[in-house]
């Protein structure tokens, strides 16, 4: 028996509309978060222009612009012969009588684009700002529902580790970029068993691990142990049929064995990257740069400094970040962290409390938010 009022009836009648034409009625939402990604992309322009137009005190940026500057030069390195240790810009390597700089290229190449065609850089900083809100909003309406999507989208955007990171030619903003697009495209294809959405979540994090791999690894760790899963189970399911219901006939083996394929195509350009630059596919020019400036306990150096990186010393370093991360560079501080975790807590005993029908209608299992939200969950322990 349908509810006495007319929204209750509209609800109910939704409720049990497809997923695609249930997310066509509410296109409010949608219109309300591209306003915010505008928003958010014009702000890191502003800032980046007027807090930061000669740069922060990171010297990193110098390294990353130069980078954008020799590929738009058709360079990945530099010759200067004699004068390497003359002209030897911040945080290059010196091998020989060239030079080629000591962090990835692909941020530099975003960078680039926007160098070449508008003869600004900043403008790249303000469109992944602008891509890492729509991002943000999309995850969280894949997890949970629009308005939560929304409100996440808001709060992404107005913290100030958003705004500073995405700020200055740095690769943490970019690299984010392609790391919530695989974490879209995964769990879209995931929903949906659509082939282009697995081979764009390949794409993705192939391309965040030509970025930064330690981060890349990091995120796709809780994915890798689904994906896992998944074809795991598939093959216990279909190991005794033959034929098209074989193994080959598994949609869940076809999805991921197509995101593998084309995320491992990245890493093996990522390792003839380092083969032709290092001399080594495992060397990265990070390392080649500092070999003891890496993952890990131990003696670690990095130019004059060295410490005794033991594990004392990385419980306190590492509580002192997320310390300041959760008071300091959230969004609304102490006070937003402590909102999100209630948030959390409040709408996850909620949702299990509604009725079967009700929570899938709201956005639930059959849309694969159970799983998304699993996923997500378990960044708060592998980046950690």
């Amino acid at each position: 028996m349908l509810p006495g009022t007319l929204k209750d009836r509209l609800q109910a009648v939704r409720s049990r509309l497809p997923g695609r034409l249930r997310r066509a009625t509410h296109p409010r939402e949608n219109l309300l978060a591209g306003v915010v990604a505008v928003l958010a992309g014009f702000t890191v322009f502003l800032i980046a222009s007027e807090v930061f137009p000669y740069h922060s005190w990171n010297h990193d940026e110098g390294v990353y612009l130069q980078q954008a500057a020799m590929l738009l030069e058709g360079q990945l390195q530099l010759f200067p012969g004699e004068l390497v240790d003359a002209v030897r810009p911040w945080f290059f390597v010196a091998d020989g009588a060239r030079l080629y700089p000591k962090y990835q290229p692909l941020p530099a190449g975003l960078y680039a684009v926007s160098m070449a065609l508008f003869g600004e850089p900043r403008v790249t900083l303000a469109a992944v700002a602008a891509g890492n809100v729509a991002l943000v909003y999309v995850l969280g309406s894949m997890a949970f529902d629009r308005r939560v999507g929304l409100l996440a989208a808001v709060g992404f955007a107005t913290a100030p580790m958003t705004l500073v990171t995405s700020a200055v030619f740095l690769p943490y903003a970019p690299t984010t970029l392609f790391n919530l697009a695989f974490a879209v495209a995964y769990l879209h294809a995931h929903r949906t068993g659509r082939a282009t959405s697995a081979a764009l979540a390949g794409g993705a994090i192939g391309v965040a691990f030509l970025m930064r791999p330690y981060t890349a690894v990091l995120f796709a760790a809780p994915f890798l142990v689904h994906a896992g899963w998944e074809v795991g189970g598939a093959l216990r399911e279909r190991s005794g049929r033959r034929g098209p219901a074989g193994l080959l006939g598994a949609p869940a083996l076809r999805r991921q064995g197509l995101t593998a394929v084309v995320g491992l195509g990245f890493v093996a350009l990522t390792l003839a990257y380092n083969a032709a630059i290092t001399g080594s596919p495992l060397t990265f020019s990070y390392e080649a740069f500092a070999p003891r400036d890496g993952p890990g306990l131990g003696r670690r150096q990095l130019l004059g400094h060295s410490i005794d990186y033991s594990l004392p010393v990385a419980l306190r370093s590492n509580a002192h970040v997320l310390w300041y991360l959760l008071t300091r560079w959230g969004p609304a501080g102490a006070l937003g962290t402590a909102l999100a975790a209630l948030g959390l807590a409040v709408s996850t005993r909620a949702r299990r409390a509604l009725p079967a029908g009700l929570a899938t209608g709201v956005r639930g299992q059959d849309d694969g938010a159970l799983t998304a939200r699993a996923l997500l969950a378990g960044l708060f322990v592998t980046v950690p």
